[in-house]
């Protein structure tokens, strides 16, 4: 995911797990105050990182708990002072949002981040879902189809085998020390790993918080669980030296763990460079548009720039007039920043004319509810780039002149269909027209430029979670003999009402 919170705040939570790390080994105060200094930016980057800081307080109130006398106590207490006083400080200095009311703004930023303030419409197993109402299963499935499967089947082998041990441990006592409350530093640490990886999940399960966009607000846990997968490998390592006829079991697992990282390396080599849009055996990865069709893709856009390169092929020397929130970087950025990537007499070759209407459509990202749509190949398709056999991106075009004669011919034919009854709405010199599942919307004389803006249908759905739950799915028009002609299929499920126009333009509701 490209963002600057969600990776960032997964290699903060890895470094912090070190420190922490160290600061049981050494069972100092310099260690523990780096151990707090960590997990304070952590807390800062996501409000999520609490869970490592609760996990710390615990281990050091057992600890505290099992010393014997009072001088161990002490220390005990005192370390721990450390690891919260650090690591409050550091998080009160690097955000200046808590500067002028800590108590207030602390309790503040709990509620805003831990139940993100967007809601959008996600696609997850098929369905349409409000990012405030997700299913039990969300993050857990995201996260069991987007690991090698290596990766996920050590990572559970080695949360099972320090599950049995921990336990053991329980029931036989450990020896008491700061620190050393739960046994050896390795399942000591083991612990703490299994613990931050479940906690977070069993939080989602049970409180069901507004995520968007995937397991993206989970991604730290996948530090934490890479950790536990080399405890399964320490665990058959141990196994295999305890005896030469076992000798062999150390060897084959890691050789079987070498084999089946290089597999999901290959298969991302293949995929390049879209190797973002990894997906493991358990996704449906075989059947044509299944994939897109039951979960979310390419959320930043990133296969726009091979969108950019095709266009630059179908026009080898001419400039090339594209949309505006395609050209001008401050009309959400990730569109247009793509192009940057191209070399300099590339980029130069496009431009944006508000009197002429593009060349070219390039789509962005497939939007949750269109990804559930029928197959409406809407303005005509020049190009499909394919992951998956999966489509992420199309470059289309509203020029008929551009396309097979054919394929012409069946634009026209929707045009003679759209206009032969009744409208059923009039906005902005538009037509609009029903059939069965299928709105068109006509207008005979389209000046020059008209088709510069995107239509725009609001879908709202019935879901009173939420006042304002709706989805907006941008559609493009075509031109032909003077004429201009857009068309798109309404969704299989059940609607609330339709809006269609063109924004600051003309907006009108569609009967259904």
């Amino acid at each position: 995911f490209f963002n600057s919170k969600d990776p960032v705040a997964a290699s903060a939570f890895v470094m912090a797990l070190l420190f922490v790390s160290r600061a049981f080994d050494r069972d100092s105060l310099g260690a523990y105050r780096w151990g707090g200094a960590a997990a304070g930016l952590l807390v800062n980057l996501r409000v999520m990182g609490v869970v490592l800081v609760a996990v710390v307080l615990v281990f050091r109130a057992w600890a505290w708990f099992r010393a014997g006398g009072g001088a161990t106590r002490r220390r005990v207490a005192a370390t721990t002072g450390a690891f919260a006083l650090w690591g409050g400080l550091v998080l009160f200095i690097s955000l200046p949002y808590l500067w002028d009311d800590p108590v207030g703004r602390l309790s503040e930023y709990w509620t805003v981040l831990a139940d993100h303030p967007v809601i959008q419409r996600q696609l997850f197993r098929g369905q349409v879902f409000s990012s405030a109402a997700l299913p039990w299963d969300y993050v857990l499935r995201w996260f069991a189809i987007s690991q090698p499967p290596v990766t996920l089947l050590l990572g559970l082998l080695g949360l099972g085998a320090l599950g049995l041990a921990a336990g053991g441990v329980f029931r036989r006592g450990a020896g008491a020390g700061p620190g050393r409350g739960l046994g050896v530093a390795e399942l000591r640490f083991g612990v703490l790993l299994a613990t931050c990886f479940v906690l977070p999940l069993v939080a989602f399960v049970l409180l069901r918080p507004n995520t968007i966009n995937g397991w993206r607000h989970f991604y730290f846990l996948h530090g934490p669980f890479c950790l536990l997968a080399t405890f399964a490998l320490m665990g058959l390592r141990q196994l295999s030296a305890r005896g030469v006829r076992k000798g062999w079991v150390g060897g084959a697992a890691c050789a079987l763990t070498a084999a089946g990282l290089g597999a999901a390396a290959l298969e991302m080599a293949q995929i390049h460079p879209n190797q973002h849009l990894y997906f493991n055996f358990l996704a449906d990865r075989k059947t044509p548009e299944r994939l897109r069709a039951w979960h979310e893709m390419d959320y930043w856009n990133m296969t726009l720039r091979q969108g950019y390169e095709h266009m630059l092929r179908q026009t080898p020397a001419a400039a090339i007039n594209i949309e505006e929130k395609y050209f001008k970087t401050g009309i959400r950025v990730h569109l247009s920043w793509s192009r940057l990537i191209l070399p300099a007499a590339d980029r130069r070759r496009f431009t944006y004319d508000p009197s002429r209407d593009p060349e070219f459509y390039l789509d962005e990202r497939g939007k949750t509810i269109q990804n559930n749509l029928p197959e409406d190949p809407f303005p005509p398709i020049l190009h499909r780039l394919k992951v998956y056999n999966n489509t992420i991106a199309t470059l289309s075009t509203p020029d008929l002149s551009r396309v097979d004669p054919a394929v012409a011919d069946e634009y026209r034919a929707l045009h003679r269909m759209a206009t032969a009854g009744a409208p059923v709405a009039r906005a902005g010199g538009y037509e609009v027209h029903r059939h069965g599942s299928r709105l068109a919307w006509v207008k005979e004389a389209c000046e020059p430029g008209a088709l510069r803006r995107e239509f725009q249908l609001n879908y709202h759905l019935p879901d009173h979670h939420r006042k304002r739950d709706y989805s907006i799915i941008s559609v493009r028009g075509v031109r032909f003999e003077g004429k201009c002609l857009g068309a798109a299929r309404l969704p299989n499920f059940a609607l609330a009402r339709v809006r269609l126009g063109q924004p600051g333009r003309w907006e009108v509701e569609v009967p259904l």
